[in-house]
């Protein structure tokens, strides 16, 4: 596919095998002759390996066009190819999200390039001067030229507008980078300049990826952030696409939780339902077939887990279960308390539709209900992005299912106005980003429906509802009730004539369209408050008296005797 921006070719391929719309984007910085020409760059993509990879996978494979050489070139290319090409790309099937009109949505979290002789030292320039922007990089037989970017300021390019307090350098950022040269010296300036910018410490171990051995250098967290170097003779085949494809972008991710990301290990599809950790099951629908993990926390067998609240974690847009499941913490969480069994479910296509989809939890809940034990008088839905989207519109079209409900930087949709003259009470707690395009603007018509629902008699004004509380960083999310970024929260609590939060709204600081772990505590420590008796229309307050991490704890020990 030949696709025209400011004045030059692209090369891009867009999978269609994959059953579902791509969103992850591939860059390949071919070799300055390969570059030079579309015919060229086409003939590239198909000898390396990399159109055939993009294909099964499921991504957009795109490859520069530089008929004056990567040396004339603005380290910067990439990235602005990403803002202004992102659109271009249709959907199978025409249809799309948040009036994107029929194109995709290719994710800033799913960003990898490679890159080849001069290729590759373009990409090592790109690498010190736009840290933030991939989520892996392997150079092959090319090394960076240039550091002096690592003094800038970040481009913070997930976030628009930064809170004052945002500081951070290039080379500051953590990357993910997999250096392939000839002799070791090579590398020895990358390996001390990414090596430093990471934290890592101490010598670097020796590793296999398939059948290649690198020496990693590892941040102190043991996280994604790592620097790779492999000596021997390297080029553009097929095999090493596939180990460099299989060993390090299948396996880190950057999420968009913050001004420029957070690299972030996570399993391969392959390893996720290979794992012991997450059971898949499955329901019928509308036809359909719906699969969806159930985590067990940690140390309980199913029997002791019996009568466990539910949660439901939903997935967003083009985000599969087994890629969401440990995104948002929320089994991390179910390990911690031993409070409550998760459910991850799938989606057909990786996109949900109200009409299509929302009857599916009754069917999930039955299962799980059977197998399990569940309470079903406490199950909770939550979601983020289009899972937020179905929280909302499947909390409000089918509320006997649920006690309570967490909607996460949802789209606007028009399927929930009205729900309040139902009679229906349903604690809500919404997140949004303070720099969250897709979400902002959504909340006052949600927030005056569940006010309406749960009784709330807030006062309006001409700035909007006037909170009862305001919780933030200082008063309630401290690290002694175990948040971590607790500074970044802010939120608007409403109360109903008994003085009891039904209704919470948090503007996350600093942040676009995402999430962190976080998050999930705040909401599970709302949630869990409310049962509905007999799943009717009306809800109820489960006492407690201690704090979250404490009572939960008690709760786990007696269940483990």
């Amino acid at each position: 596919m030949r696709i025209a921006w400011e004045g030059r070719e692209l090369y891009c391929h867009i999978s269609t095998k994959a059953g579902f719309d791509p969103v992850k984007t591939l860059y390949v910085c071919a070799p300055g002759a390969d570059a030079a020409s579309y015919e060229a760059a086409a003939r590239f993509a198909q000898a390396s390996g990399w159109r055939e990879i993009a294909e099964q996978d499921g991504a957009v494979l795109v490859l520069p066009i530089v008929p004056h050489g990567w040396r004339a070139e603005d380290a910067g290319l990439l990235m602005e190819i990403y803002r202004g090409t992102r659109g271009s790309f249709p959907t199978q099937s025409g249809k799309s999200l948040y009036g994107r009109g029929g194109y995709l949505w290719c994710w800033e979290t799913l960003i990898y390039a490679v890159g080849y002789e001069d290729g590759a030292s373009f990409l090592g320039d790109a690498s010190a001067a736009c840290p933030s922007f991939f989520a892996a990089a392997a150079l092959v037989g090319g090394v960076p030229q240039d550091y002096t970017p690592g003094e800038r300021p970040s481009s913070h390019w997930l976030v628009e507008n930064v809170s004052a307090d945002y500081k951070t350098l290039n080379r500051e950022l953590p990357v993910c980078l997999w250096l392939m040269v000839r002799e070791r010296q090579e590398a020895d300036a990358a390996v001390r300049y990414f090596n430093w910018s990471n934290g890592a410490q101490g010598p670097g171990c020796e590793e296999m990826f398939d059948d290649i051995s690198a020496t990693v250098y590892r941040a102190p967290d043991g996280g994604a952030a790592q620097v790779r170097i492999s000596t021997g003779t390297f080029g553009p085949e097929p095999a090493l696409a596939r180990t460099v494809f299989s060993q390090l972008f299948e396996r880190v991710i950057r999420w968009k939780n913050g001004p420029d990301g957070k690299l972030t290990p996570f399993m391969s599809r392959a390893d996720f339902y290979a794992s012991p950790r997450f059971a898949l099951d499955s329901v019928v629908y509308g036809g359909r077939s719906y699969g969806f993990f159930v985590h067990v926390p940690e140390g309980l067998t199913a029997e002791q887990a019996r009568g466990l609240p539910l949660v439901f974690s939903v997935h967003g847009r083009g985000e599969p279960a087994w890629m969401f499941a440990e995104k948002n913490g929320w089994d991390r969480l179910a390990d911690e308390t031993g409070a409550f069994l998760l459910a991850v479910p799938d989606s057909p296509e990786n996109i949900w539709f109200l009409e299509r989809d929302g009857g599916v939890f009754a069917r999930m809940i039955d299962r799980l209900h059977s197998r399990y034990g569940i309470d079903r008088e406490r199950v909770y839905l939550t979601g983020f992005s289009n899972g937020g989207m179905m929280t909302r519109e499947a909390g409000t079209r089918y509320p006997q299912l649920f006690a309570a409900l967490s909607p996460w930087n949802a789209p606007p949709a028009e399927t929930w106005p009205g729900f309040a003259e139902g009679g229906w009470q349903m604690p809500c707690f919404i997140y949004l980003g303070d720099n969250d395009p897709v979400a902002r603007g959504t909340e006052e018509p949600l927030l005056e429906q569940m006010l309406r629902a749960n009784c709330c008699a807030a006062v309006r004004t001409a700035g909007g509802f006037v909170p009862d509380a305001i919780y933030n960083g200082e008063n309630h999310y401290t690290a002694a009730r175990g948040y971590t970024e607790g500074e970044r929260f802010g939120t608007a609590v409403y109360r109903d004539a008994q003085g009891v939060p039904r209704v919470c709204v948090t503007v996350m600081k600093n942040m676009p369209h995402g999430a962190i772990h976080d998050e999930s505590r705040a909401a599970w420590e709302f949630m869990r408050r409310y049962r509905r008796p007999g799943n009717g229309k009306a809800v109820e307050t489960v006492p407690h008296t201690e704090s979250t991490e404490t009572e939960c704890a008690k709760q786990k020990e007696e269940r483990l005797k």
